[in-house]
């Protein structure tokens, strides 16, 4: 770490496993100290497969552990140690279920009043599944996420990788830093209860709008479905290729003035030139399953690469669908430099993929973590006083103020994060794009843009520009996710606002980066999701063309800008400048496949998809199970021989444990067919909340695959958490809503306001913040600046 990096000098304790790994991962790309307590047992992470060639050293631990400190410590023999590093630390993540951590609340607080503390669990420390276990599978279940991914008449899929792990340990590092920021601010830390299950609830993106706008676009059940490799708009599909495993294409950008004259040079539309069935867009629009009909059988006679290639020279955002050996090995991976060759003890020099965004900040390359064992951590007491200000602990960020061009998913799911805990955010909008998904008459932009206010300028006139750019002196950050340069060519890039402003941080979260032969690409959640293998592994054995049933990597993204945001107030804070920080939503979803990856590069491994079993074999049985009704199903994961035998006997047929076929591990593995057929029997019948209330209960990880009506009406954890709440937007009425997935001190975030209308914050904007008169509006509007 150097001193120049965002969290230089930031101490954290990270005591937990999958749901916060990430979270200390993140904050020590960013510089912070993370040591990482582990048992004398040894850190359970290095046991996880896959492993670099026959070194023994785990490639999961490897990489979820970079850039961290090791140390073993047993808290009931090694008490005064712990004690010192609690003292001394800024920021604890732990995963300690109520009243089993090796310190209670009172403990850590008189031994550290300004301790930031992220406790971080599987449904939350309180409510009647508090005491429940998941892993990525049953939280992928229970969130809604499964119920959406894979074919209507299959079994549901819950997604390769730690997915679910990934999401929640960027939550994690969120609520972190912002609650670091009233540390500083007040004196004061905040103890933080962060769901795992709420916040993939909030990162599912159809599941909720469907439900909450039943009538609001082209689906035509409350429930969202699944639909394979078919979006839920219906116009984008993942399609077999001639060559190559396919493309995901799709006619919903610019259908007209691009993709329709490609496929007429290539004699593939010549039925959607008839005038007369089709005398416009609108009745290709209306026909749209024939559009994507003709779209399949296209795609049938290409070559993926090509296809892929050739639309987006034309400004199209199809991707080719690739296998984790063509993902770990494009031309925009090497241009970027996104692998670097790094020494891992005990396995030499392997390919290292790099962090999740770039930034003017940054140190050196993530290196492995330190050798567990008992090293001396220096980190003397902090000494903060009171300050005497008070803030809400729920709204650590009230008096930051973020310039929004963010525009779909990805930025505005950033944005929405971040004002959920108090920052101001300015959303800029114009009539001309304010259009479709990116106006207040879809209901995917009321998604995503709460509590926002609504700034109309046009940043086409010499006037809107100058106008962003006074507004941008009196910012903190700017956020973008327009194609590379754009910032640029208006002056507010970091760089064009050096000597204005030079604590604003300018996060451009382009789809495939700033530089690169592919940045000029156009990139939606699929495009990413096929380009980065995540669409290829996650499917059935022998299928290669469902993937996500919803826009992960958006989410994701998302996700990943709002930690970027918060780095750059760090930086700020300590440096008096802000970050420069090139955010590829191509990278991260690399980087939630980099163990995938890694391993290729290291042993020349190229995995095939497994459906619901566990990729690397850890559990067994693993998968997705009928239960009694319609496509109703129950997740359940078996790790270790208790568990197994707790299931048997929880399942009515103890003699099951000692039966040659599943005795051992290996054998449950080897026989996994055999195993989910008895399973399948027992639960076909039954209810699959009582199934997984059952199994819970015997101490087996089990969860029902919910949708969104269950969510909301039968997830008795939820309810009692009062995760869902209603808000009333113009032209569509009162409608639902997720809250933030966190509570702060016991308080969850409160304020939720609804979106607005484009526009209709410009006057108190421009009034307020720029100070300027009535007349000066006046001539903004006449020059149209403020449309």
């Amino acid at each position: 770490m150097t001193d120049t990096q965002p969290l230089s000098g930031i101490r954290v304790l990270e005591m937990c496993g999958w749901d916060g790994v990430l979270a200390g991962r993140l904050l020590a790309d960013a510089g912070a100290d993370v040591v990482r307590i582990v048992p004398t047992s040894g850190d359970p992470l290095a046991a996880e497969a896959p492993f670099f060639g026959d070194s023994g050293r785990s490639i999961q631990e490897a990489w979820y552990n970079a850039g961290k400190r090791i140390v073993t410590i047993d808290p009931r023999k090694d008490a005064a140690e712990l004690e010192r590093l609690v003292v001394g630390a800024d920021i604890l993540i732990e995963d300690w279920r109520q009243g089993e951590g090796p310190m209670d609340s009172g403990h850590l607080a008189s031994l550290n009043e300004a301790l930031v503390r992220v406790s971080v669990t599987p449904f939350g420390r309180s409510g009647p599944w508090s005491g429940y276990l998941a892993n990525d599978l049953v939280a992928n279940a229970l969130s809604g996420g499964a119920s959406v991914t894979g074919m209507p008449d299959t079994p549901p899929i819950s997604g390769f990788g730690n997915q679910s792990h990934n999401t929640v340990g960027m939550y994690a590092a969120i609520v972190a830093m912002a609650a670091l920021r009233a540390r500083d601010i007040t004196g004061k830390g905040t103890h933080i209860d962060l769901s795992a299950h709420e916040a993939l609830v909030s990162c599912t993106e159809q599941l909720l709008m469907e439900y909450f706008f039943p009538n609001g676009g082209a689906w035509q059940s409350p429930i969202a479905r699944r639909q394979g490799g078919l979006h839920w708009s219906n116009a984008y599909a993942t399609y077999p290729a001639k060559t190559g495993h396919g493309v995901m294409i799709t006619a919903a950008l610019n259908f007209a003035g691009s993709l329709l004259p490609w496929m007429l040079e290539e004699d593939a539309a010549q039925e959607l030139a008839d005038q007369e069935k089709y005398p416009d867009v609108v009745s290709m629009i209306r026909s749209l399953p024939y559009v994507m009909q003709i779209l399949r059988e296209w795609v049938g006679r290409s070559d993926a690469m090509e296809m892929f290639l050739e639309a987006q020279r034309r400004h199209q955002p199809f991707g080719a669908v690739l296998d984790i050996a063509q993902a770990a090995s494009t031309p925009q991976i090497e241009a970027r430099g996104y692998f670097q060759d790094v020494d891992i003890p005990g396995a030499g020099k392997v390919a290292f993929a790099g962090r999740f965004f770039r930034t003017s900040g940054d140190g050196s390359q993530p290196a492995p973590s330190t050798p567990a064992g008992s090293p001396s951590i220096d980190w003397p007491p902090r000494s903060l006083a009171h300050t005497g200000t008070t803030m809400d602990p729920a709204r650590p960020l009230e008096g930051v103020r973020i310039l929004d061009f963010t525009h779909v998913l990805a930025g505005p799911f950033a944005t929405r994060v971040l004002g959920d805990v108090g920052a101001q955010i300015i959303k800029v909008g114009t009539s001309v794009r304010g259009a479709g998904a990116n106006s207040l008459g879809h209901p995917y932009y009321v998604m995503w843009n709460r509590n926002k206010q609504s700034l109309s300028l046009n940043m086409g006139t010499p006037e809107g520009r100058a106008t962003a750019r006074k507004l941008a002196a009196e910012c903190d950050v700017i956020i973008e996710n327009f194609s590379a340069g754009v910032l640029k060519r208006w002056g507010l890039d970091k760089a064009g606002m050096a000597e204005d402003n030079p604590g604003l941080t300018v996060v451009s979260m382009g789809g495939m980066g700033q530089s690169g032969p592919w940045s000029n690409f156009v990139t939606f959640a699929p495009t990413i999701h096929a380009l980065s293998g995540l669409t290829y592994m996650t499917n059935p054995p022998g299928e290669h063309l469902m993937g996500y049933g919803f826009a992960l990597t958006d989410h994701l993204s998302g996700l990943i800008g709002a930690v970027a945001v918060l780095e750059g107030l760090e930086h700020r804070k300590r440096t008096g400048h802000g970050l420069d920080v090139d955010l590829s939503q191509y990278e991260v979803g690399l980087g939630i496949m980099a163990p995938a990856l890694m391993e290729h590069r290291a042993n020349g491994v190229k995995p095939e998809p497994v459906g619901n079993r566990h990729p690397y074999g850890t559990f067994a049985p693993h998968n997705m199970y009928p239960c009694a009704g319609e496509d109703r199903w129950v997740a359940i994961a078996v790790q270790g021989d208790d568990q197994w035998r707790w299931l048997c006997q929880a399942i009515g047929q103890p003699f099951l444990a000692a039966d040659p076929r599943f005795a051992t591990h290996a054998d449950r593995c080897a026989n996994e067919d055999e195993l989910d057929a008895l399973i399948s029997e027992w639960t076909a019948t039954r209810d699959r909340y009582e199934v997984m209330h059952a199994l819970q209960a015997a101490g087996v990880p089990a969860g029902a695959v919910q949708d969104a009506s269950d969510l909301t009406s039968r997830d008795a954890q939820n309810a009692s958490r009062a995760l869902f709440g209603t808000l009333s937007t113009g032209h569509w009425g009162e409608h639902g809503f997720d809250r933030f997935p966190a509570t702060f001190n016991g308080d969850r975030p409160s304020v939720y306001e609804a979106t607005r209308e484009t526009g209709s914050d410009t006057f108190d904007i421009l009034s307020e913040v720029l100070g300027l008169g009535d007349e000066e509006i006046a001539a903004l509007a006449e020059a149209g600046a403020l449309t």
